[in-house]
């Protein structure tokens, strides 16, 4: 499970860290706004693959504290935008950023609790697969809405 999870993020980092070299956009934009979306793009690939070789030597303590600073990382991310335009997203969206700015971090405090102290890397492993389940699913569902006609 470790291991898949460690793939998808991986695809996700790597998918976007062409962003990183590429001038055609604005990405991150002014102020440290811009400096923790560039060590974001630039962490979560690493950060991802260290989690797949910690996977495959069977470091499974490793591979979730890995994957649990990439969702720490997303917090931090997503936090200029938090602060600045607070939850006033409409709909689903305004649900997602609160779960990913409160919910995913705790459930990552969790899983580092249960991994430091050695017991339950089940339940650490699941907390920690949340974050990035849900993020799957909610790709899945607006690539779905983008090819359902009149959606």
């Amino acid at each position: 499970m470790l291991a898949a999870l460690a793939l998808m993020e991986a695809y996700d980092g790597l998918s976007h860290v062409t962003f990183l070299f590429d001038g055609s956009i604005e990405i991150p934009g002014p102020g440290y706004s811009g400096y923790l979306t560039k060590a974001f793009l630039a962490a979560q690939p690493v950060l991802a693959l260290t989690a797949l070789v910690f996977t495959a030597i069977s470091h499974m303590r490793g591979a979730i504290l890995a994957l649990t600073a990439i969702t720490f990382m997303a917090l931090l991310n997503l936090m200029p935008s938090a602060l600045q335009h607070g939850f006033d997203l409409p709909g689903i969206s305004a649900l997602m950023t609160a779960a990913q700015i409160v919910v995913f971090p705790l459930m990552a405090a969790g899983a580092i609790a249960c991994t430091i102290r050695d017991q339950q890397l089940g339940l650490a492993t699941l907390l920690v697969s949340v974050p990035t389940l849900v993020n799957l699913l909610n790709v899945t569902a607006s690539a779905l809405g983008v090819t359902i006609p009149g959606f």
